[in-house]
């Protein structure tokens, strides 16, 4: 099947939220998260900006992170304003794709949430730095 075909079945699924067909096409077609990720460190999207700040204060808190302190990251080190409603829908939809697992007190990065967190920072430092 021609990639152009994937991707857009991909996005069907991805908007539907089936968590089980997202990470059946993501394990069928790993190329799939490498475009993602790609996509993600060409420019600041709304997803990555959510896993970067809950990334940064994560880090901070050593611990799972209320999504309170991640609009307040959002804010205070990125200068991004964001509502608490706007981050809890992104975060749902970066917890589709394994990015962040849900806690009892707050959200946690996964292992590839945290590889993409880090290599996303480690490209755009300097950008961030004042």
């Amino acid at each position: 099947m021609a990639k152009k075909k994937i991707r857009e079945q991909f996005d069907a699924v991805y908007q539907n939220g089936d968590e089980r067909a997202i990470k059946k096409m993501l394990k069928s077609n790993p190329w799939l998260r490498d475009e993602m990720k790609t996509s993600m460190d060409a420019d600041m999207t709304k997803q990555n900006q959510v896993l970067v700040a809950l990334g940064v204060m994560e880090d901070e808190l050593g611990g799972a992170v209320p999504i309170d302190e991640i609009v307040f990251s959002l804010r205070v080190d990125f200068n991004i304003r964001k509502d608490e409603g706007e981050v809890h829908q992104i975060l749902t939809s970066i917890e589709n794709l394994n990015l962040v697992k849900r806690e009892a007190n707050g959200w946690n990065l996964t292992r590839e949430g945290g590889k993409i967190c880090d290599d996303f920072l480690n490209k755009n430092l300097g950008k961030f730095e004042q």
